[in-house]
């Protein structure tokens, strides 16, 4: 199997792994959070995932990390805050889930979900790289997923 075979297998496979981890955890609760605090955390996320979309565009975005041919670097919107504001909405709409329906099996989708995106990121961030010039000095002046932070 050649390399690139084997990196397009494991990609399906992130992808999948994230799929499958939030289908679960909508599928085993309801899919909006009971306290107030906690609806507000997934309002947030609905607002920053959003805000992605319309600045990356639609024919920009790719679920795969791959980079899609003729994608532009987007660093402006949330993306000048952070490199990955669609992973931070994921993240903000299934905790509070996870949280409010607490589960063994919801906290352990919820941590390879977590993980997964982590992966998907650093990948997502090794292609960029490879893609755009600018991506190195544009890592400098952003954070990965938590503005000042991370």
């Amino acid at each position: 199997m050649t390399a690139d075979k084997l990196k397009g297998r494991i990609l399906v496979f992130i992808v999948f792994i994230q799929l499958a981890c939030i289908v679960f955890i909508f599928a085993s609760s309801t899919p909006l959070a009971n306290h107030f605090l906690l609806i507000l955390n997934q309002a947030a996320g609905m607002a920053i995932g959003i805000w992605a979309v319309a600045a990356m565009g639609i024919g920009n975005m790719n679920i795969s990390p791959l980079v899609k041919d003729g994608a532009t670097l987007v660093t402006s919107g949330p993306y000048r805050l952070i490199r990955h504001p669609m992973y931070l909405a994921v993240l903000l709409v299934i905790w509070p889930v996870i949280i409010d329906h607490f589960s063994l099996l919801r906290i352990a989708a919820g941590i390879i979900l977590t993980i997964d995106l982590i992966v998907k990121m650093l990948f997502e961030e090794s292609l960029l790289k490879e893609q755009f010039a600018q991506y190195e000095a544009y890592m400098k002046t952003t954070k990965r997923l938590i503005p000042l932070i991370f």
